[in-house]
């Protein structure tokens, strides 16, 4: 069908003035396309068929305040308004309650289960992300204070230790038993006669010989030998025996630390290394453990030479710090150490019977549930730390222990009690060596053997604590009998010691008359005394080799185990720190608040384009531009809400990664565990902060949607913020990590948009950054509904985004946020890696 135009051009068609004449639209054949609202064109009657009329003022005013004005004509067109549905293209109704309408809709849209759409309803306001929040929070809170205050958790720790102490109580009636002794009724309580099993067959006195005190004491060591024997294999030979000639350590820029160390270190005793402040104690230590790589000499380990790395498994280290998670109880931080380095063969079970005996021995049952504490929330003693820090090694069953300081910062009747346990353990088999500094005279007599240096790191004496005092008398030294022998040995290595010959020994004198003379009259001394002996022949030493290789292979739990034991360790953290979840899922529902109030206004068309061709001419002053910001806004937000949370994840507890990692800890397992349960609490964080903003934003996108581009970015924040804990001070991490996350958020395609990166040269900046793929899915699904209405592709490419890849950009978010996760893993090992030896 034709039409004549000049009858269409006919004056006072439209309101601009009597004699405006309208401009007819032809794309749609003379007719009123879908999704708008034509009711006086009828298309047999060709002056009335759609036209565009020139607006008045008030009509331009309104437009340039992005509202579409009334028809300036019976036959100009509109687009259906929002809240109407438009049916035909000639008769328009306002939408139904239970629907909604966005502009231009033929058909109503029906409500969301858990929404709220009254009649005129242009989108729905979602209600269920707050319903889902508040049953959330609801039975978090249920089970928080049922743990807290209902004792749940108390009651299940009170039926477990029951249970274990009749297990207890049967296994050891069984021993008594076997062994002909009379077993005690269970009124009375148990009493153990001393037991002295012989000698093995190699000479070396067995296991079982350790004398055993009444149940309960500090001296109780029958079910940690058990436990220790069972660890090794049952094998009762196994020990580790140091040998070490002309080991040495020279910094690069050339300071001597250590000097020409000679001597040895052996099994079943107890070792102490003393010297005055600087003089390289700790780094002696370090160097014979292998945290430092030495510069001169040989190590031998059982008359062969190898390095410590071989046997880190069954090494431990208890450092001067008490370095362990103050959130957990003295039983929770044993249990995770013995739990992670125990042979993979051990079950729970056997396990927490384990811990159970190396509390015993450590004097901590009674405080086994009580949490390790800080600087401000009251804990354990200083004492009880300080066994504590030596129980977390005991649980891994070490063969040898080395202890930087284990008495610093205790009273002395804690030191004591600290060196009389540490006696008793080296008794079993173990190599333990201790720095000790200043020590009381009976703390100083725990010791079996005593490496002495002066500064410089060169050796003054190395032998048994018994020759010591007559050595440096032999020397022409006065020792008062009133005084503590090990002050005046102090002052000796100082160069302050009173001698009687009148010789004025300086400390390199010392080490002088040591290797001239000390080594040759010490090796005399021990050889008269069958007690101080000198330890294992040749085939000894091989046959405990190959013993420790074996032991070595199955120690460690399975890396998946690994996982969930830091997986269920940091949620009881995250449980115990509760009011720091608070504050940050607080901090979400802000952000999501502000993020709603900023855009309310807009009362859902969050989004308003040019209209389709013929109709653009008809268009109002667009807001293409307000997803883009919002989405900049959001990314910011996340970035503010999320970074200082995710910065302690890794930030504040690196020193008890460095020293589980030196102890054969798995790396991969111990990363992995912790950042899975960190995903509980931005999952939390995000849906907070989705559901606040779209009940006050209202997104024409569904919350499903909303919520998973939020909690996307979030997962994105959390991975750069592990980054840059791994990189810089904690102090100042949370910060910087603020600010990265602010700068990844500008890179979403607002200002500069993706198509300016391209003659910016900076294009790669928007590649990597995760709120781009965000917000382009985000704008893609905000522009779906109005396809009909609007040229959204033209929209989208004024910002460089692609429609219909929401699917792809998701992922490429999640992908981002993994590869980020994946960094922080590579930093977290490569840097500080002498930390981690």
């Amino acid at each position: 069908m034709s039409y004549d135009l000049t009858q269409i051009l006919l004056p006072g068609n439209c309101y601009a003035s009597a004699y405006t004449i309208g401009y007819p639209i032809t794309d749609y054949g003379y007719s009123c396309a879908p999704h708008f609202y034509c009711p006086n064109s009828t298309s047999t009657i060709v002056k009335s068929l759609p036209q565009i009329c020139s607006p008045t003022a008030d009509c331009i005013a309104t437009r340039l305040n992005s509202k579409p004005c009334t028809p300036q004509g019976p036959y100009e067109p509109q687009a259906c308004p929002a809240g109407y549905y438009c049916p035909t293209v000639q008769t328009m109704f306002q939408c139904p309650s239970g629907y909604y309408c966005p502009i231009g809709t033929i058909t109503p849209r029906s409500c969301p289960t858990m929404s709220s759409c009254g009649a005129g309803s242009i989108v729905p306001t979602y209600y269920g992300g707050i319903i889902i929040c508040f049953i959330v929070d609801i039975v978090l809170a249920i089970a928080y204070f049922g743990i807290k205050y209902g004792g749940w958790l108390g009651k299940v720790q009170d039926a477990t230790n029951k249970r274990k102490t009749k297990q207890n109580e049967k296994r050891i009636q069984i021993e008594d038993a076997e062994k002909g002794l009379p077993v005690p009724d269970e009124e009375q309580g148990r009493e153990r006669s001393p037991s002295v099993q012989p000698v093995n067959v190699l000479g070396r006195p067995s296991i079982g010989e350790i004398q055993l005190a009444p149940a309960g004491s500090m001296g109780d060591l029958s079910g940690f030998i058990g436990g220790f024997r069972t660890a090794l294999e049952g094998k009762e030979d196994v020990f580790i025996d140091f040998k070490f000639e002309n080991l040495g350590l020279k910094l690069k820029e050339g300071k001597t630390i250590l000097k020409g160390v000679n001597g040895s270190i052996r099994s079943k005793r107890l070792t102490a290394i003393m010297g005055p402040s600087g003089c390289g104690k700790t780094t002696f230590m370090s160097v014979l453990m292998g945290k430092v790589a030495r510069t001169s000499g040989t190590l031998l380990i059982n008359e062969e030479e190898c390095e410590m790395s071989k046997y880190k498994k069954i090494i431990g280290y208890v450092p001067q710090e008490d370095i362990m998670l103050r959130e957990l109880t003295v039983r929770e931080n044993i249990y995770h150490s013995a739990r992670t380095r125990l042979p993979k063969t051990w079950t729970a079970a056997q396990v927490h019977k384990y811990v159970d005996d190396v509390l015993d021995v450590l004097n901590l049952s009674h405080v086994q549930h009580s949490l390790i504490g800080s600087e401000t929330e009251r804990g354990v003693s200083g004492g009880q730390r300080k066994r504590v820090n030596i129980g977390m090694e005991l649980g891994g069953v070490p063969i040898a222990l080395f202890l930087d300081e284990p008495t610093s910062g205790l009273d002395s009747t804690s030191s004591l009690k600290v060196a009389e346990i540490l006696r008793k353990i080296a008794s079993l088999g173990l190599t333990i060596v201790a720095v000790i500094h200043q020590p009381r005279y009976e703390i100083f007599q725990q010791f079996n053997d005593i490496l002495m240096l002066v500064p410089g790191g060169k050796t003054a004496y190395i032998g048994p604590t018994a020759f010591v005092v007559a050595y440096f008398k032999e020397l022409g030294y006065f020792f008062d009998a009133l005084a503590n022998p090990a002050d005046i040995l102090m002052d000796i290595l100082s160069g302050k010691g009173i001698n009687q010959k009148g010789d004025e020994i300086s400390p390199d004198g010392l080490v002088d008359r040591w290797e001239s003379f000390g080594q040759a009259w010490v090796d005399q001394k021990v050889a008269a005394d069958h007690e101080n002996q000198k330890g294992h022949s040749v085939e000894e030493s091989l046959a405990s080799t190959k013993d420790l290789e074996l032991i070595v292979q199955n120690r460690g739990a399975p890396l998946l185990t690994q996982i969930g034991l830091c997986h269920n360790r940091y949620l009881i953290q995250q449980y115990r720190r509760a009011g720091s979840l608070v504050i940050e899922i607080g901090v979400a529902s802000l952000a999501g608040l502000l993020m709603g109030i900023a855009i309310m206004g807009q009362n859902g068309q969050i989004f308003q384009g040019v209209f389709v061709d013929p109709y653009s001419g008809l268009t109002p002053s667009t807001v293409e531009w307000l997803i883009p910001q919002l989405g900049l806004l959001v990314g910011m937000a996340c970035g503010l809400a999320g970074a200082p949370a995710g910065v302690k994840v890794f930030a504040e507890e690196q020193t008890v990664y460095w020293r589980e990692a030196a102890n054969g800890h798995s790396k991969l397992g111990y990363f992995i565990g912790k950042a899975i349960s960190s995903i509980y609490r931005f999952i939390l964080s995000s849906l907070h902060f989705t559901a606040i903003f779209v009940v006050l934003g209202l997104p024409s996108a569904s919350f499903g949607f909303i919520y998973a581009v939020i909690m996307l970015q979030f997962w994105s924040v959390y991975g750069t913020a592990m980054i840059v804990s791994m990189t810089v001070r904690r102090e100042d991490s949370a910060l910087l990590a603020v600010v990265v996350c602010l700068f990844c958020a500008v890179f979403c395609g607002y200002g500069p948009t993706i198509k300016d990166s391209y003659s910016m040269g900076i294009t790669f900046l928007f590649a990597i950054s995760y709120n781009r793929w965000a917000i382009e899915a985000w704008y893609s699904q905000e522009l779906n509904v109005f396809q009909d209405v609007y040229q959204i592709s033209a929209a989208a490419g004024r910002f460089g985004y692609v429609l219909n890849k929401e699917a792809m950009n998701l992922g490429l978010c999640f992908v981002i946020g993994l590869v980020l996760r994946i960094i922080a893993f590579a930093l977290m090992v490569l840097l500080h890696r002498d930390k981690q030896k």
